[in-house]
Parts: C-alpha cells; structure tokens; sequence
C-alpha cells in the first residue's frame, strides 16, 4: 500500500513538474489578435489608430498618417526584403506592418507627409523597382496607380514623384536594417537617371505577385545566395515573421460597409498643425551629438556612392577607349566622357548643397530647445 501510494506521489509531482506557464498576452495589440479569418474596415480603422491620425484628404477621403515613427522616416524603410513564392515581400519591422504595407497605396503631402490610403487587396509589396549595377531602389506605388487583374498596375497620375525613391547600394539591399543604408532623397535625381525602373505586379489564383526584380540579378550582384520562403497565412493578426523557411504572415480578405468612417477623423489643418509640431518634437529631442552623428553618417554616404559613380564612368570611359584604333577615337571618346564626368559632379555639388541646407535647419532646431 505504502508503495502505491509513493508511486503516485512521484506521478504526481512529474505532471505537475511539467505544466508550463505560459504568459498572457503583454502586446499592445491583445484584443485585435484575436480576430481571425476576415476584417472590415471598421477593425483597420480602430488597428491602426493608437499609431496615428485618420484625416479627411481629398479626394481620396479617408488617409492614415503615421505617428510612431522617427524623423525623417518612409515607408518600406524599417525592415527588410525577402525572396518568397509570392516575389518580393517586405518583412516590417512594426506591429501595424502587416496593414499599410500590403493593402492601399502611399502617397506624400509636403505638410502632412507620408499617408496610407486604403486598399482592400494584399500584395507582398506595392512597390516599383529600379535598379543598376550600383543601386537598387523601391517606391511605393502611388494612390493614382490602381492594380487591374490581367493589366497590372495602371499610373494615372503622372508616375512616381523622384522625392519617394529610396535607393540603397546593392550590397546591403539583403540587409535586415535597411533604414541604416538608405541614401538621403536629394540624391535621388542622379540616381535615377543611372537606373532602369521596372514594375511587375501580377494575379495568379486570386494572389497578387511581385516580380519587378529579378532574384538572379540580386545574386549577381549582391554575391549572396537569395534563398526562397514559403508563404504561410497565419490567423492572427500581428507582424510578419520568418520562421523555419517560412514566411507567416496574416492576410485576411477585407470585408463589409466600406463605407464606414473613422471614430475620430481630423481636418487637413488640424492634420497639418499636429505633424508640424510632432516633426518639430522630434527633432528637438534629439541631443546635439545625435543629429552630428547622423549628419556624419549621410554625408559619408553621399560623398562615398559619389566617388564611386566617378569611378565606374572612368572605367567605362578605359573599356570604350579599349575599343578603339585610332588615336583620333580615343581623343574624342575620352572628350565625351570627361564631359560626362563635368556634368556628373556638378549635380553631386548641387546635391551636396541641398543636403548641407537641410543639415543646418535640422540643427537650428535641435539648438532651439536648449534656449
């Protein structure tokens, strides 16, 4: 009997030796995760507004402006890309990530900035390409560019503005910080005048690809091996993850009155009025040495992806020279090329100007707060 006895104490105690705790759920997001299949707009409505404003923007009604990003941020900026059967996804580095950078379009308003538009049909990314042997870079696609099934994406706008480029040497484009190599917007018109854009968007079984860029030419030019994920749909809404080969991300079908409004919604110049004084907090949070530092870093580089430019011209300028017989030919190829290089700098100068102007605001008002 003693022995019995003893023997389930033992049992006893392994079971309870073996019961895990497991912690409730410590997000900000504890009530919208247990949401599961489909949404409406209502959901991405009250989603997204704890991380920033609903503002009525003509003519596209009601936009998103995000809040808790840093200074100067864009989209598709803090996170990275990943090759899946899908295309290109980008992976967000934000809890929200999984709405703003799937569904809708961007656009950017000089005083209320970046803005969401809604969108009811996912993607890995609505983006357009470009890309060189020295930089790749990515836009994303403007309210004015609608997607038709059969047709792709249709720009009825006018095309990409030049200021929402992001453009990030091709080296650290499998990177997983992104934002740390994205090269400042001003250099943005030399670059793409030295790059080739593509936009490949298309729908096969009810999915929308991405394939503005090749993953063979990534290899080639990255020297890294690109690997493939699998997509996997999760139920749960939350940020997308790459797990055990495999991408999880939750993509639900948007559903209901689309017709519904936001609980608060502000004016365009209330809109305008609160991200002033946020861009303006921000910056005067910022110590003096943290806003030297990052000016250190952007112009280092500017001027480096400058020389390199230089560069690759003067080995085009050897290879062409190469070609020819005559040293008429070289004469004149070298003369061609050295203008090229002339006009080159000038708009690195021109660059460098706008970007220094831009520094010394930025400082002043860092400065401002300590008066």
């Amino acid at each position: 009997m003693r022995k019995t006895i003893y023997i389930m104490f033992v049992v006893l105690l392994l079971t309870v030796g073996c019961i895990v705790y497991i912690p409730s759920d410590l997000s900000d997001e504890p009530y919208y995760d247990r949401y599961e299949s489909d949404w409406d707009m209502s959901r991405v409505y009250d989603y997204l507004s704890p991380h920033g404003y609903w503002v009525q923007h003509a003519p596209y009604g009601y936009v998103w402006v995000p809040t808790s990003t840093r200074y100067n941020w864009r989209p598709y900026t803090y996170g990275r890309w990943a090759w899946t059967d899908y295309g290109w996804m980008w992976i967000s580095s934000y809890q929200w990530g999984w709405v703003p950078f799937h569904y809708g379009r961007w656009g950017y308003h000089a005083r209320i900035g970046w803005y969401w538009v809604p969108g009811d049909v996912w993607a890995p990314a609505w983006v357009s390409w470009r890309y060189s042997n020295l930089y790749i870079g990515w836009a994303p696609l403007p309210p004015d560019a609608p997607f038709m099934p059969g047709t792709g994406v249709v720009f009825q706008g006018g095309g990409i503005p030049h200021n929402t480029w992001i453009f990030i040497q091709v080296n650290y484009f499998t990177h997983y910080n992104i934002h740390s190599y994205a090269l400042p917007f001003e250099r943005n018109p030399t670059i793409i005048n030295m790059t080739v854009q593509k936009t490949s968007l298309r729908m096969h079984n009810n999915r929308v690809y991405n394939e503005g860029l090749d993953a063979g030419f990534v290899e080639n030019v990255t020297r890294t091996h690109i690997r493939k994920y699998e997509l996997q749909p999760k139920g749960t809404a939350g940020p997308t993850r790459i797990e055990s080969g495999r991408v999880t991300v939750f993509n639900p079908e948007f559903s209901g009155d689309k017709t519904v409004q936001p609980d608060r919604v502000l004016s365009e110049r209330e809109a305008e009025d609160r991200v002033q004084q946020r861009i303006t907090t921000r910056l005067q949070d910022l110590r003096e040495s943290d806003i030297e530092q990052r000016h250190r870093e952007e112009m280092k580089r500017i001027e480096s992806t400058q020389q390199r430019e230089v560069v690759e011209i003067r080995k085009d300028m050897q290879k062409e020279t190469s070609k020819v017989g005559s040293q008429t030919e070289k004469t004149r190829v070298t003369k061609d090329y050295e203008a090229k290089i002339k006009k080159l700098k000038e708009r690195h100068t021109t660059e460098k100007r706008k970007v220094t102007e831009r520094h010394k605001t930025e400082t002043q008002k860092v400065k401002k707060k300590k008066r």
